[in-house]
């Protein structure tokens, strides 16, 4: 499957008889991006740091290992990667090591690498986000629980282009093409 192309639509495309689908789903995301900014907030309260600058610390676990790389993975401008990069080695949380690559001796080549305390933040961050999935898992149960994770891969598929897993709960029909995949972006 590829993923439909969004960022503009074709007149066979427009929501017409699906206009009211389109608008009720559209509100229903809004009320799921209100909750998950809510959750959101509650992880920026409990490690002191923004979503950007989160981003930008699992963007270094995950091997970024420039301000520009950084800004790029973290969905941010490079001036904003810099800038945050900045904060967090000021903070503890990232710091310059050697670059693998660079002769012994030599100066200025440098990564950023995740400090014993920026571990700590992201496995608090992570321990959150696992705890809220396990208040939602609790509430919705088993039979909501695999309808629901049946929905979310059906939609991550959707906008990455690839093809969902077989499930009755969810169905499988194709969407329209399109010339590029739709990646979200966090900032």
């Amino acid at each position: 499957m590829t993923a439909p192309q969004l960022d503009c639509a074709r007149p066979a495309d427009v929501p017409g008889a699906r206009l009211d689908t389109v608008l009720q789903l559209a509100d229903e995301l809004s009320g799921v991006l209100r909750a998950t900014d809510r959750v959101v907030a509650r992880v920026e309260e409990a490690t002191g740091l923004r979503r950007g600058e989160l981003a930008a610390l699992l963007a270094v676990d995950q091997g970024a290992r420039h301000p520009r790389a950084v800004a790029r993975h973290s969905g941010q401008v490079d001036d904003a990667g810099d800038a945050t990069t900045e904060a967090l080695l000021r903070r503890g949380l990232l710091r310059r090591g050697r670059h693998p690559g660079a002769p012994a001796g030599a100066s200025g080549a440098t990564v950023l690498e995740v400090t014993a305390a920026g571990r700590a933040v992201l496995d608090q961050a992570e321990a959150l986000r696992i705890r809220a999935l396990d208040a939602l898992v609790g509430v919705l149960g088993p039979r909501d629980t695999a309808v629901l994770r049946s929905a979310v891969q059906a939609l991550a598929g959707a906008l990455d282009g690839v093809s969902p897993p077989e499930s009755p709960a969810v169905s499988q029909k194709r969407l329209p093409t399109g010339p590029a995949p739709l990646r979200p972006v966090e900032s």
